[in-house]
């Protein structure tokens, strides 16, 4: 009677052992925090005990987006749901925001201007020069170069 107590007190342990370590090792997500908005889409994402980061524009992630170490992602502005796998397991899902962010940077070049869109955002560039000259769509990370006159340039979101 005492072994038969003995080994169901070992199978609890051991199973509690089981159910514990199971639990401590799930993948979990660190940054960013649920419903966190975040200004700048070139943040990094911080897991613990996870493989891969999934991303999708959908709760349900019905088409997600892959992540792993060497990833490397921009982010336009809107809200993304995400969670961590490892394996066969997965996190609970997450949310964050990216904001929009709208900025135009103007270098004087030697022979011409440089308009760089340093914003996330999609920006409307006018030229003007007493009357609209030109209107060019500059997307995120991209320039576009004009020449030297006394036009005048104004930036806003699309």
């Amino acid at each position: 009677m005492k072994i038969k107590k003995l080994f169901i007190a070992e199978l609890i342990f051991i199973i509690g052992v089981f159910v514990y370590l199971f639990f401590s090792t799930a993948p979990s997500q660190i940054y960013p925090l649920s419903g966190m908005t975040i200004l700048e889409p070139d943040f990094a994402f911080e897991i613990a005990n996870g493989e891969e980061v999934l991303i999708s524009f959908d709760g349900n992630f019905t088409e997600p987006i892959i992540l792993n170490e060497s990833s490397n992602i921009f982010f336009p502005p809107g809200v993304y749901y995400w969670k961590v796998k490892r394996g066969f397991r997965e996190s609970e899902i997450k949310n964050f925001t990216i904001q929009g962010h709208v900025s135009l940077d103007l270098q004087e070049r030697k022979d011409y201007y440089e308009l760089y869109n340093s914003g996330n955002v999609d920006l409307n560039v006018t030229k003007k020069n007493g009357k609209i000259v030109e209107i060019i769509i500059l997307e995120p990370g991209e320039f576009g170069e004009f020449e030297k006159d006394n036009s005048s340039y104004v930036g806003g979101q699309l």
